[in-house]
């Protein structure tokens, strides 16, 4: 089998899904260095594409980024893919912020109201016209 990153293609023995981890078995002559820089570039594998030794498409696996370890037994290397956790925390100070500076443009833009319809009063009294008919 082959596995395709946006970089490279690697000849793997086995891939499995268990317990949200991706696994993946290689027996070839890489190094566990050589695949810890592989599957740490987050971009590069942010899609895998396995396929048959035909060349023939079998999966399309996206999101499996985060490289959380390499095991080594006998020949084989078994490389360990998790997903990034969901960081509400994050996205909930992203959204405060937001909603803060929000309420920043709403002050300055109600004071900008006030002032051009102070002037617009002021105009349309010098033009002796009365806007309230």
């Amino acid at each position: 089998m082959k596995l395709k990153t946006a970089k490279t293609t690697l000849t793997i023995e086995t891939i499995n899904h268990a317990d949200g981890k991706l696994n993946i078995d290689f027996t070839d002559e890489r190094t566990c260095e050589e695949l810890q820089e592989i599957f740490s570039d987050k971009e590069s594998i942010t899609v895998l594409n396995v396929y048959t030794d035909d060349d023939e498409l079998t999966s399309v696996i996206p999101g499996y980024v985060v490289l959380e370890q390499i095991i080594l037994q006998d020949d084989r290397k078994t490389v360990v893919l998790g997903k990034e956790k969901d960081d509400a925390e994050k996205r909930i100070t992203a959204v405060s912020e937001s909603l803060a500076e929000n309420v920043t443009k709403t002050a300055e833009n109600t004071d900008s109201i006030e002032k051009q319809r102070a002037d617009i009063d002021y105009m349309a009294m010098q033009m002796e016209v009365s806007l309230d008919e």
